[in-house]
């Protein structure tokens, strides 16, 4: 018999009690079970609005906010509303010129993953695999002059 291989940080071990999802996207077996065991009640959405009264409202009734989320959004996320942001960790293992390539070395990797296709014409597609939740604790924006008068 196989051992678990997840492991789950101390801290994640007590459980959202409503998590908030964000994504267009159809979530892997492996992300739709690690998420039910962080969260006890999940709701999904497509977006989130981005004007800050009206993203605070939408995330009031959550105690954490899931997905792949711009920047900006999880700034106001973490410091303004004041709620957790969790998201999806996928590495990089490859690109392919070819898809058939890409599905050949994910089935190699014998992970769950997705393939994504080129944003353009003669880019190749990039395989990533699904290596579990993390949780931002700080975003931290660090500025030097460039010219200073």
């Amino acid at each position: 018999m196989e051992a678990d291989q997840t492991q789950v940080s101390s801290q994640s071990q007590s459980k959202f009690q409503n998590c908030l999802l964000v994504t267009r996207h159809q979530l892997l077996k492996t992300q739709e079970d690690d998420l039910a065991r962080i969260c006890v009640n999940i709701t999904k959405v497509d977006s989130l609005p981005t004007t800050p009264v009206e993203l605070g409202n939408a995330v009031s009734n959550y105690d954490a906010v899931v997905g792949v989320l711009p920047l900006p959004l999880q700034v106001q996320i973490l410091q303004q509303a004041k709620k957790k942001v969790l998201s999806f960790y996928m590495e990089s293992i490859g690109t392919m010129k070819t898809k058939e390539e890409a599905q050949d070395l994910l089935a190699k990797s014998g992970e769950e993953g997705v393939i994504l296709p080129p944003a353009k014409e003669g880019e190749s597609y990039r395989v990533l695999v699904y290596r579990g939740i993390i949780m931002l604790k700080e975003i931290k924006i660090e500025q030097d002059f460039i010219i200073k008068h």
